[in-house]
């Protein structure tokens, strides 16, 4: 079994994580390997094997992200399209993607038995058009696309289904999720929690003009269309999943809709989303209450 590891190297103490796993992995019999970014870390363990991470998750069985939930939606962008199952550690703050903790190392022997559970999770493809319907940018999102400005000036919007107006709207912006990435932004701006094997798309209003605006939910399959409008200086911006953001220029259209492609995430610790739910959200509130 081929392994990759992708290491934050300054978020908390992932270097020291990233020496253990290492040692895990070799000591269950398969074989481990890192970007040559990481050569400092693992000196003196001379297993370890040393490739370009983009390289070696090609053909790998398991892509380990070392860090925060940034840290592992950016190697689930990684391991779209390759074999790789994707195990997240957590050595950041809140660490919702990740199944593990650094004291649950040692249940990475599992992997070898088989003995895991793989949750599939949906992903929103975003594909940017410029008016004439030339594709500027496409790419997919674990989590969320957010359409916002700066300074959270208000941005005007309409958001189309199927090519049906569905509605014209003021807000500080709109969050587009899926429910993986229900916990993160969208749950910020009042949108609701939904299991992560669920399929579908929510729409999220920032801070919208209206006391009617609600999430909405929809699925997967449905195209939705999104074009943007403002008075005066336009910097309307587009980011998925936390990456740099990119200019949504007036006259270009955004589609959104459910990739055919998935992420599969591996639980070894035998935590369920519920689980996680009550620990790392719901009980900062219960303690609140003692």
């Amino acid at each position: 079994m081929k392994v990759v590891l992708f290491p934050h190297l300054q978020r908390g103490n992932a270097a020291e994580v990233a020496r253990k796993v290492c040692k895990t992995v070799y000591r269950n019999g398969m074989t481990i390997w890192v970007d040559p970014s990481c050569i400092d870390q693992v000196k003196g363990l001379d297993f370890v094997c040393i490739a370009p991470f983009l390289n070696a998750v090609q053909d790998a069985d398991v892509a380990i992200a070392i860090g925060g939930d940034g840290t592992i939606l950016h190697c689930a962008r990684h391991v779209v399209g390759t074999t790789a199952k994707l195990l997240g550690i957590n050595t950041g703050r809140l660490g919702f993607l990740a199944s593990m903790e650094p004291d649950q190392i040692g249940e990475i022997a599992r992997l070898q038995t088989g003995d895991y559970r793989v949750s599939q999770r949906m992903l929103l493809r975003g594909i940017l058009r410029d008016a004439n319907e030339t594709c500027v940018r496409d790419f997919v999102a674990l989590n969320d696309i957010v359409i916002s400005r700066n300074y959270s000036r208000v941005v005007e919007f309409q958001v189309s289904r199927n090519g049906v107006l569905l509605g014209e709207y003021r807000a500080d912006g709109v969050i587009f999720s899926t429910p993986t990435g229900s916990t993160a932004y969208a749950l910020s701006a009042g949108g609701p929690i939904i299991e992560p094997e669920f399929a579908c798309v929510e729409m999220t209003l920032i801070c919208p003009h209206a006391l009617s605006a609600r999430p909405i939910l929809f699925s997967p399959q449905n195209e939705l269309q999104v074009t943007c409008q403002v008075r005066g200086e336009h910097d309307v911006r587009l980011c998925a999943d936390g990456e740099k953001a990119i200019t949504f220029p007036p006259e270009h259209t955004l589609s959104i809709s459910g990739s055919k492609q998935t992420v599969p995430i591996l639980d070894l610790s035998g935590n369920t989303f519920f689980d996680s739910l009550s620990r790392k959200l719901m009980q900062p509130l219960k303690e609140g209450r003692q």
